[in-house]
């Protein structure tokens, strides 16, 4: 499902209660893999397609989550009819943002990606007032925080993209990712009654499956002469960014529910721009500081609780 988890279009609060330092850190190694995986993403492209890395990412991941599954003793949903809802969020929650991400890579580097993929719980806020108006209202919080965010995106995607002829191209598929990880949290209602394990697997299977027909048809990869440091990069993207990170996911909404994992919201943009420039040398504009800032800030207006 979604790199950014948070109640849907729930108020969250910031500070959790009776958790250990084992937990804490199981969430900051969470955010430093998903937060990692623009940088792989980004040194993946170069010598392999991007439909390839979402097939190799999904399959990578599917497999490993398979083998802790079925140690658990748990099984995959059998018929149609219990595969239907895994397809669709597998297509939704997986393929498209996955596939966004990785072509809006091409034109943007990893760190400015990180910083648009946190507007994800802003989009959640909208979408759940249109799905769910009763059960959330509009507030000055809420409405204060979204312009916010907004802003922030404007002002990391610039002037260009609407006085340049495909300016911003990268961005706006970035911000597409975003709203189709918003759609699948609320999509994910629908296989509540799945065990987590189950429901990951299946969902990332699901999205393998849709993939690589269209890796296939689209970039024949079997032309591609991938090298090595795009092949260890798919691979850490497969199993520890996707396999790993989702089994430390469901360990800590078992531990702390939604109230904890919705930290990462404020944790993988700000890892996203590290890995970006400790290991690929890059180098935000002071505007990608500056959104970053008023993106985080509106999560945080947009999620405060009345005392």
């Amino acid at each position: 499902m979604s790199q950014n988890a948070r109640p849907l279009g729930g108020a969250t609060p910031l500070v959790t209660r009776g958790f250990g330092p084992a937990d804490y850190g199981c969430l900051v190694l969470l955010a430093a893999l998903w937060g990692g995986s623009f940088m792989l993403i980004k040194t993946a492209l170069p010598t392999i397609g991007p439909l390839t890395i979402v097939v190799a990412r999904l399959v990578l991941g599917a497999t490993a989550l398979f083998m802790v599954m079925r140690l658990r003793g748990l099984r995959l949903p059998a018929g149609l009819a219990g595969w239907t809802p895994f397809l669709v969020f597998g297509a939704v929650g997986n393929l498209a943002p996955f596939s966004l991400i990785a072509w809006g890579q091409q034109h943007v580097p990893s760190a400015v990606a990180a910083i648009l993929m946190a507007a994800m719980p802003l989009f959640t806020l909208v979408l759940a007032r249109v799905v769910r108006p009763a059960e959330n209202p509009v507030t000055a919080g809420r409405i204060a925080g979204i312009a916010l965010g907004f802003s922030g995106v404007v002002v990391l995607v610039g002037p260009s993209a609407l006085t340049q002829a495909g300016g911003g191209i990268g961005e706006m598929a970035i911000l597409g990712a975003a709203l189709c990880y918003a759609i699948a949290s609320l999509y994910a209602e629908r296989v509540r009654h799945v065990p987590p394990l189950v429901s990951a697997t299946a969902t990332l299977t699901s999205g393998a499956i849709l993939a690589l027909p269209l890796a296939l048809m689209l970039e024949q990869p079997w032309t591609r002469a991938p090298a090595l440091d795009a092949v260890l990069a798919v691979t850490l993207l497969g199993v520890a960014c996707t396999g790993l990170a989702y089994l430390l996911f469901y360990r800590l909404m078992a531990r702390g529910g939604a109230v904890l994992v919705a930290l990462n919201n404020y944790l993988i943009p700000a890892f996203g721009v590290m890995w970006g420039m400790l290991l690929l040398g890059e180098e935000p504009s002071l505007n990608a500081f500056i959104a970053l800032g008023l993106i985080l800030c509106a999560i945080t207006v947009a999620n405060r609780r009345k005392r």
